[in-house]
């Protein structure tokens, strides 16, 4: 099922990017929660294996009208409103309501799923239904200029749209690297994403003791947001600061997979979630400077396009390496795919 939806947002990222660059950023990011509503929505009333494909391949198709649309409209609205401060202080502040949504929800879930499994999936439509009524009244597009009315209507604009962005994020070099750079992280940290419940209940924890740690890696992400502004004072240099934050998550990765103790493995586990939530906004901010604004949503698309490959091919090496080996090698090569990917993109010459 996870395959059915990576292969989706694959497909999918450039297209619906392209419809947000040319329809609006809004409207893409409301019929993306009505989508992904929908998809909550089939989940819910499944009850075999392909109902369950269905709900992911129309949950993928959701999510690709917000992942690079969402971002898009953020920077060119405070932009559009005369924000000339760093972009990193605006995606670290994003962390908090990241933060808040996630303990949240995980808390709201839990609870509606002691009294049955399937009410969380109810939850989640109707909540993402809500959202999308209340993006569709207040997230307007007042620094878009929409395309003539004769051009809307066929998907022409679309496809030229989506060959320029490619044509962008290819070609200039200090775009296309750190879309890779980025990729490169997703497929490594899908080793951790999908194996550390297993890792640790090795050491005898409780599915409530998950709970806990759930909430730990979101404070730890959070952390690492909100330090991220503040690296600009110790380190000049974006690309520097982008390393250093690897170097964070790889270390911590092969620390945690090789410590015995269950107390030094999550202190090293939830210092590499310091490492990724520092990434997250560096990326974001270094990305956006470089991107115009009338291509913005594509290629942001065009990143999440590249880094769900990516997850792709870690959720296939993962699987690999810990039936193979054992899951503390895999998280040990994990890391270590991470470290090595550090002096190549320091070599790199970024073309600016």
């Amino acid at each position: 099922m996870a395959f059915s939806y990576v292969a989706v947002s694959f497909l999918l990222e450039i297209p619906t990017g392209s419809f947000a660059d040319i329809f609006g950023r809004g409207k893409s990011v409301v019929l993306g929660c009505f989508i992904t509503a929908l998809s909550f929505l089939i989940y819910f009333f499944a009850h075999s294996f392909w109902f369950f494909i269905l709900a992911e391949v129309v949950g993928a198709f959701g999510i690709t009208f917000i992942s690079g649309a969402l971002e898009a409209w953020m920077v060119d609205s405070v932009q559009h409103h005369g924000y000339t401060g760093d972009l990193e202080k605006i995606f670290a502040n994003d962390g908090f309501f990241s933060l808040a949504g996630k303990m949240t929800g995980s808390l709201s879930g839990a609870f509606l799923g002691e009294i049955d499994l399937s009410l969380p999936w109810i939850g989640s439509a109707v909540g993402l239904f809500i959202l999308g009524i209340y993006c569709l009244y207040n997230l307007k597009d007042c620094h878009f200029v929409p395309r003539p009315l004769a051009l809307r209507w066929n998907f022409k604009p679309i496809r030229e749209n989506a060959k320029d962005s490619w044509r962008y994020g290819v070609k200039h070099r200090s775009v296309f690297y750190i879309i890779i750079f980025g990729a490169i992280l997703l497929a490594s940290l899908e080793t951790v994403n999908k194996q550390w419940t297993l890792l640790f209940s090795d050491y005898g924890l409780s599915v409530k003791d998950m709970g806990f740690i759930f909430n730990g890696i979101a404070l730890a992400i959070f952390l690492g947001e909100r330090l991220s502004p503040y690296l600009k004072k110790l380190i000049k240099k974006e690309k520097d600061r982008l390393i250093l934050s690897q170097a964070v998550t790889g270390l911590g990765i092969i620390i945690a997979a090789q410590t015995i103790g269950l107390f030094p493995a999550l202190t090293a586990f939830f210092v590499h979630e310091i490492g990724r939530g520092l990434f997250r906004p560096l990326k974001s901010a270094y990305l956006n400077k470089r991107l115009e604004s009338q291509t913005r949503a594509t290629v942001l698309s065009f990143d999440s396009m590249i880094g769900k490959l990516g997850g792709g091919v870690g959720l296939i090496a993962s699987g690999v390496l810990s039936q193979t080996f054992s899951i503390p090698c895999a998280w040990t090569i994990a890391g270590a795919v991470i470290l090595t990917a550090i002096p190549i993109f320091l070599k790199l010459k970024n073309g600016d």
